[in-house]
């Protein structure tokens, strides 16, 4: 959202009208309940910030992204709901520029749906990197074998642990740890 834009919005937000050149004035016939989103690209200016309720919304659990995935993606291979929400939560563990949202991992599922790909691998890197990283340091980042490979061990480690707790059963994290 640029400045120009900003003042805009401020004139809507307090006058609940705004100017239309050629036009005129356009006026509210009753109060409008307004919702604003953001990507956080940019920062919103304060005064917009003093006028809002400003709240904040955390990606999804695994648990929870899985389940958007299978109901957003029914075609795609249901064995890889999880490991796309494991390795979503993997992806965005990994401090890239442009973590992946939810709509892109609905895209990312349509995708391998479409290539016919089962399970996310290590060898899928070169495939699944212009699905993923949206920025040029992303996907230096993402080329480096070793993160990558890390990156699908976690998905594989998340994967496991949710379908575990799926079946009841202790996830294998908790028993390991209780061993020590």
């Amino acid at each position: 959202m640029g400045e120009g834009f900003e003042a805009e919005l401020l004139e809507i937000l307090s006058d609940w009208q705004i100017s239309i050149p050629k036009i005129g004035t356009v006026k509210a016939r009753s109060r409008p309940f307004v919702v604003l989103t953001s990507n956080e690209i940019r920062r919103i200016g304060d005064p917009l910030r003093r006028r809002s309720l400003y709240l904040r919304f955390e990606h999804p659990t695994i648990e929870r992204e899985t389940r958007i995935l299978e109901k957003r993606t029914a075609d795609a291979h249901a064995e890889l709901h999880g490991q796309l929400a494991g390795f979503a939560h993997a992806l965005r563990g990994y401090t890239l520029e442009k973590p992946p949202s939810i709509a892109e991992m609905v895209d990312l599922a349509e995708a391998l749906r479409i290539l016919g790909v089962r399970e996310i691998s290590a060898e899928l890197r070169d495939v699944l990197l212009p699905l993923i990283a949206k920025t040029q340091n992303d996907r230096k980042r993402l080329m480096l074998r070793d993160g990558f490979e890390s990156l699908v061990f976690d998905t594989q480690r998340y994967s496991r642990d949710f379908d575990a707790a799926e079946r009841g059963e202790e996830e294998p994290a908790c028993a390991e740890r209780r061993r020590f």
